[in-house]
């Protein structure tokens, strides 16, 4: 039985693009409260910027990579992923490199097989750049709070 397009699947679909907007981008969304297929995601400035927008929301939506194929297929080219489809096992995989980083998604725990694919995509970018980032931060180490000189301090009298 596939899944349906209710509101725990459109949730968790809307976290995973605002997790792949905060790793892309550096931009923060605001999850709206009510959940349907089409719910625009805004994007999230702090309230002192003068952006002079309304409530510190600003005008561009991000993008919806979990909810709208043509936003999924922009990432699948901009990030390199590789889409494969197996009408075996009923599964799609999208890899970025090698084929054992695949992340496989099955049919039925989707509504339709774009949404299985929408989401591979989603979540091999995801993990892609979550290992850009881990890269990254071991190449370029920051010296932790402990490995600090402590500062100079004045000398109390006697």
């Amino acid at each position: 039985m596939a899944q349906q397009y209710d509101t725990e699947y459109l949730s968790q679909a809307i976290d995973e693009e605002i997790e792949l907007a905060m790793l892309d981008k550096k931009l923060k969304g605001l999850k709206p409260r009510s959940l349907y297929f089409d719910v625009p995601v805004h994007q999230k400035v702090a309230r002192g910027s003068l952006v002079g927008m309304y409530g510190g929301l600003h005008s561009v939506d991000l993008p919806r990579y979990r909810r709208n194929p043509r936003d999924a297929g922009e990432l699948a080219i901009r990030r390199g992923v590789n889409v494969k489809h197996d009408h075996d096992d009923y599964s799609v995989s999208a890899s970025y490199g090698s084929s054992r980083r695949a992340v496989t998604e099955f049919y039925g725990e989707h509504p339709d097989v774009a949404a299985a694919t929408m989401a591979a995509i989603t979540r091999a970018a995801i993990q892609l750049l979550i290992e850009q980032r881990d890269e990254a931060a071991a190449l370029n180490p920051t010296r932790s709070k402990s490995s600090r000189q402590p500062r100079a301090r004045a000398k109390t009298k006697e």
